[in-house]
């Protein structure tokens, strides 16, 4: 095993079979106003495990630059069973998981400090040509990746979701510098915290994100005008379809769904 940073006390690991495991310790800012771990750090956390997997696998984003190629995160769905708090100890297990047309499967499982089940995921990948900004054929990347058999942590298959129909609720944004990442477009996590932002605060009060299941259809860039929109599913307000609007084209960026429970 190898050690990560000293200052935050994380450990990482990658033993047989192919999968990746790192601990780390929940701190103040990756916690929303309730006290919980925020929606944004678990896929901040998500993308870190997958990032290093693929590193020690040598087809990290950096490694795949060098060959004029790139991951894109296209499709993802997770379901939350219970969100740790600051200061607690959660792991993250991410291992590649298939393929799936001109996608690469990877499956993530958050486990708490007793090892019982926090959240659960799986994404499917796109590998870019740089020049051409077109997928490519992903079998041979899939081939690196040495992914595990069988049955995925969720059964639920990764579909193209249906546009939005109604706009009820709706919030803008710029995109900053910040939200930027290494392939010079918006970070995934960035989406994930505007489509949570359209939500009514009645709502993200009283309830936590039980499950999101996202598309990722197109690109933003420093400086985009992005529209978050929304619109319940129920009368309850426990179930939202969404979409997420460059205003300058009218290019969609985003779809999703998201379901929320009620907590006390």
């Amino acid at each position: 095993m190898k050690t990560a940073d000293p200052v935050r006390k994380n450990s990482v690991s990658m033993p047989e079979p192919n999968i990746w495991k790192q601990t780390c310790q929940i701190r103040s800012y990756e916690v929303d106003s309730h006290h919980r771990l925020s929606v944004l750090s678990i896929f901040n956390f998500m993308q870190e495990a997958a990032s290093r997997h693929a590193e020690a696998l040598g087809v990290s984003i950096q490694q795949l630059l060098s060959e004029n190629y790139t991951w894109l995160l296209s499709r993802l769905k997770i379901k939350i069973a219970s969100f740790p708090v600051w200061k607690d100890r959660i792991q993250i297990n991410t291992w590649p998981s298939g393929a799936q047309r001109l996608f690469a499967l990877r499956d993530f499982e958050l486990q708490d400090k007793d090892d019982q089940a926090v959240a659960a995921a799986v994404s499917a990948w796109l590998v870019l040509d740089v020049q051409k900004r077109r997928p490519v054929r992903i079998a041979p990347f899939v081939e690196r990746l040495k992914p595990l058999e069988g049955d995925h942590i969720l059964p639920d298959t990764l579909d193209k979701l249906p546009g939005l129909e109604f706009r009820t609720h709706e919030k803008k944004f710029v995109v900053r510098f910040t939200d930027l990442d290494i392939n010079q477009h918006v970070n995934n996590a960035s989406f994930v915290e505007w489509l949570v932002e359209s939500i009514p605060v009645r709502v993200l009060n009283t309830s936590v994100l039980a499950e999101l299941e996202i598309n990722f259809l197109a690109e933003a860039f420093y400086e985009d005008h992005i529209l978050a929109a929304c619109h319940p599913l129920d009368s309850q307000y426990t179930s939202f379809h969404h979409s997420l609007i460059r205003q300058q084209d009218n290019q969609e960026l985003v779809r999703a769904r998201t379901v929320w429970r009620k907590v006390d």
